[in-house]
């Protein structure tokens, strides 16, 4: 009776204990299933290359302008666009009317000098009956020579009508197509011909006005010379005017001597462009051609200011256009100062101006656009951890979640420094430590979890799968 009672006694406990160690099984099971799950990734060390990505435009490393020295009217353009030419090669050539006008003017102006020198020669040499003669046949010769003028001035007139109307008729039968171009143009140059004599003798008829004017006040002054007590005043307005006269014939001659009949090129090079045409009259410095030099070319970029960061001259550059299947290899050679304002994508940015080399013999030619890429940082052995894996809060540092050796969460503040693809380079944490892949609103610093890589989440993902 014993034995049995011992024997149940045994079985009671033995029961009682096997229990107990199951409870505290299925509470330490229960109490784990309640540990949230998390995914974390290492902390690697690895190299980062950082890069931006811009368009381009092949170009002309300094595009030369050409300008003219002298006002004319264009005759002919020598260069056409594409044109290679040499240093001193004529570019536009002048109609020689514009330096026969300074001629006749230079003419006139000495003429006008050389009687300002007698009107004052005049006022000190006392006055006798062959000096009143001689200015009086002054007086009639300046009469006549207006007169002479004014004639020839209606002639021309009556020449301009006809030519006016020959160009009429002419302009209808060339739109009839009667006659060629170039015989309309022969009567266009003729009606200009005419209409530039009639300019020019009607500035001879007031020269001649202006001589005449002054002869009568020689003359007269000459008549009351002894009884004049202005005769002083006199001779010091007549100075003025001779000094004026003397002014006149040396811009003219300043005008003359630096008139060129071409405009040539600068330099060696390709001419790009051609701003004006046949018969045109241009004036004084304006631009006629650009040119550049097809040896020295560059690629321009426009960069916006928020991808500047880290460019500078040296960088390589990798440089690929839709004109051809290979990939050429540059550098930046050029950053400007100043930001420019310029149209980006429909909205006004702020951009910066720089230079990329292109290697020699490149079938890249002035005018094409070109694809990009940029290194702008290498760092060897950057600190990285999954750009998912960080944390932004304002007025703040980032951050991340850590998962320390007993599974409890650290947050961490962390300074980013670059990025590549999915990855970013940090200061703040360590090679090997564990940050949260993708942490959210649910993660609290000082919780438990149970971690799980990210690699073999997906492996577990996948077998479940299967």
């Amino acid at each position: 009776m014993k034995k049995k009672v011992i024997v149940i006694l045994c079985l009671a406990i033995i029961i009682t204990t096997f229990g107990i160690i199951g409870f505290q099984a299925f509470s330490r099971k229960n109490q784990q299933s309640k540990v949230p799950t998390v995914q974390f990734s290492s902390v690697k060390k690895q190299q980062v290359i950082t890069s931006i990505d811009v368009d381009g435009t092949v170009t002309f490393r300094e595009k030369i302008s050409i300008f003219t020295e002298n006002a004319g009217k264009v005759q002919n353009i020598d260069a056409k666009e594409g044109d290679t030419v040499l240093k001193g090669d004529s570019i536009i050539t002048y109609d020689t009317s514009t330096k026969e006008n300074l001629e006749r003017q230079l003419q006139e102006a000495n003429l006008s000098l050389k009687s300002a020198k007698l009107s004052l020669d005049s006022l000190y040499i006392p006055t006798d009956d062959s000096q009143i003669l001689q200015l009086e046949t002054q007086v009639l010769q300046s009469e006549k020579s207006i007169q002479d003028t004014k004639n020839n001035i209606n002639e021309l007139n009556e020449k301009i009508l006809k030519a006016e109307n020959d160009f009429i008729n002419g302009k209808t039968l060339f739109e009839q197509g009667a006659i060629s171009k170039s015989e309309l143009t022969v009567f266009e140059e003729a009606l200009q011909t005419l209409k530039n004599q009639k300019i020019s003798a009607q500035s001879s008829l007031q020269i001649s006005m202006r001589q005449l004017e002054a002869n009568k006040k020689q003359l007269e002054s000459a008549k009351n010379k002894t009884n004049d007590p202005n005769n002083k005043n006199r001779i010091e307005s007549q100075k003025v005017i001779l000094e004026q006269s003397k002014l006149r014939v040396s811009q003219i001659e300043k005008d003359l001597n630096k008139f060129k009949t071409n405009v040539l090129a600068p330099e060696n090079g390709t001419i790009t462009k051609i701003f004006v045409t046949n018969g045109e009259n241009v004036p004084e410095g304006k631009v006629v051609a650009e040119m550049g030099n097809l040896n020295d070319i560059i690629i321009q970029a426009f960069i916006p200011e928020y991808d500047m960061d880290g460019v500078k001259e040296g960088q390589k550059v990798t440089i690929k256009s839709e004109s051809s299947f290979n990939t050429y290899e540059g550098s930046v050679t050029k950053v400007y100062p100043v930001a420019e304002k310029m149209n980006v994508s429909g909205s006004e940015k702020n951009v910066v101006k720089v230079e990329i080399s292109i290697p020699s013999n490149t079938e890249l030619k002035v005018g094409f656009t070109t694809k990009m890429n940029i290194i702008t940082s290498v760092e060897d052995n950057a600190t990285v951890i999954p750009i998912m894996s960080y944390m932004t809060e304002s007025n703040s540092d980032p951050y991340v979640y850590i998962v320390k050796e007993d599974n409890t969460i650290e947050k961490r503040r962390i300074k980013l420094k670059s990025f590549q693809g999915a990855f970013a380079s940090v200061e703040g944490v360590n090679e090997g430590e564990k940050v949260i892949s993708s942490p959210n609103e649910t993660i609290k610093e000082g919780m438990q979890v149970l971690p799980i890589e990210e690699n073999q989440q997906q492996e577990i993902e996948t077998k479940a799968q299967e």
